[in-house]
């Protein structure tokens, strides 16, 4: 047998060769010995007998952003149930996604025994275990139409083919589960011989990771240093192409002329075009939000701050301070500008944009800036990640949006 778990609570299992991939939910740093549950000699009132052996494992509050990354949103998860119902073809009304949503938020898994007292039929293992473990007994449903029914398998076998994704993702709406593993059991499999070791590897697959093009190589090599130090548990869903260097096109590197090559020719990648927050990245991402972009294509600029309100800049009329927000914000002005040793952060003034009527500014001293921020070797809290970390927060939403609309459309 193979587990698919969350504690002890199981949310997928396998058998000899039939068994679910899961490797997408985890990464090579998370091989571990995790426990495998078999029966006692006093199951099922008694405790099981908990072997270790080679597995992987993770932190459901980490799982929950893979899952995110996968397309797996709250909003995904409602769609999915209403297909399940259509597929099954539940005749009344069932219970509603909320229900079952405000059920599965509520579950403290630390509370669950583990103790499964039997092999079950399709749709019995939810009836008789999960849903007395949800507060959702079958005997007492009173959703469907006509009144109660004596035996509810249709809900029953619909949770059951919900999937690990959905509940998973469910299960991660309750803060005590954020810290317990995810944990999938693959070494009873191997070393019986069912599975080749080869046959789990870690890590997204292609079709689910995403392409970040950016305008220029500083942008593309903050943005891989800040998912190392900041999300290190979904960096590795993140490919990067440098404009810089190595332009596919003829011409210079050019974001929005990069960006119509590549709606012409059709990509097939999950594709965020990141622009800067300033006057041409401004100018333009809007010239691109104009593009008939396909649904695995996203476009954005780097966030307004209310740091950037009143930032000091420089020009013909002296020094005062202003607001760069759509002027000025490249994505160095998103580090820690304030650290010792480091120039006053000051913006220049340059030429106007006549699109965007605005003059487009610099940060003076950028390289030093991006420089001290590279060499960082860890998160520690004497350096203020909250800009970048915004940043972040920017792109991986655009991610999400690409992932949940993929998830919808199959």
């Amino acid at each position: 047998m193979i587990s698919l778990a969350l504690g002890r609570l199981e949310v997928d299992w396998g058998k000899n060769n039939f068994f679910s991939d899961h490797g997408h939910l985890f990464q090579a740093s998370d091989l571990k010995q995790v426990p495998t549950y078999y029966a006692s000699e006093s199951w099922p009132e008694g405790e099981p007998v908990v072997e270790m052996g080679e597995g992987f494992g993770k932190p459901l509050r980490h799982v929950r952003d893979r899952l995110e990354l996968m397309g797996y949103t709250l909003r995904s998860v409602e769609h999915i149930y209403a297909q399940l119902h259509r597929l099954h073809d539940v005749s009344g009304t069932p219970i509603p996604f909320r229900t079952l949503r405000n059920a599965l938020s509520k579950v403290d898994v630390t509370k669950v025994s583990g103790n499964y007292s039997e092999d079950y039929d399709p749709g019995e293992f939810v009836r008789k275990e999960i849903l007395k473990r949800l507060g959702l007994e079958s005997e007492r449903h009173s959703f469907y139409q006509g009144g109660l029914r004596p035996d509810h398998w249709e809900i029953d076998l619909l949770l059951e083919n919900f999937g690990a994704n959905g509940a998973l993702r469910l299960l991660a709406e309750n803060a005590v589960n954020h810290d317990l593993d995810v944990t999938w059991d693959f070494a009873p499999l191997v070393e019986s011989g069912w599975a080749s070791r080869d046959d789990f590897r870690p890590g997204p697959k292609p079709e689910q990771c995403f392409l970040i093009v950016t305008e220029g190589s500083s942008d593309a090599k903050i943005l891989q240093k800040a998912l190392k130090l900041l999300r290190p548990h979904i960096a590795d869903f993140f490919r990067f192409v440098d404009m810089e260097e190595g332009y596919p096109f003829a011409g210079t590197g050019n974001l929005f002329r990069f960006t119509q090559g590549l709606v012409s020719i059709g990509l097939l990648n999950n594709t965020v075009l990141v622009y800067d927050n300033d006057a041409e990245g401004v100018a333009k991402w809007h010239d691109t939000m104009q593009l008939t972009l396909p649904a695995n294509m996203r476009a954005m600029k780097l966030p307004d701050l209310n740091d950037f309100k009143k930032f000091m800049t420089v020009g013909p009329s002296g020094r005062k301070r202003a607001n760069i927000n759509k002027r000025a914000a490249a994505i160095e002005c998103y580090l820690d500008l304030t650290r010792l040793g480091l120039p006053e952060p000051v913006v220049r003034w340059g030429p106007f944009n006549k699109a965007l009527e605005a003059y487009h500014g610099e940060l003076e001293h950028k390289g030093q800036y991006m420089k001290e921020f590279l060499h960082l070797r860890g998160a520690g809290s004497e350096y203020d990640f909250s800009k970048i970390d915004s940043v972040l927060d920017a792109v991986v939403a655009e991610c999400v949006v690409i992932a949940e609309h993929s998830v919808m459309a199959s």
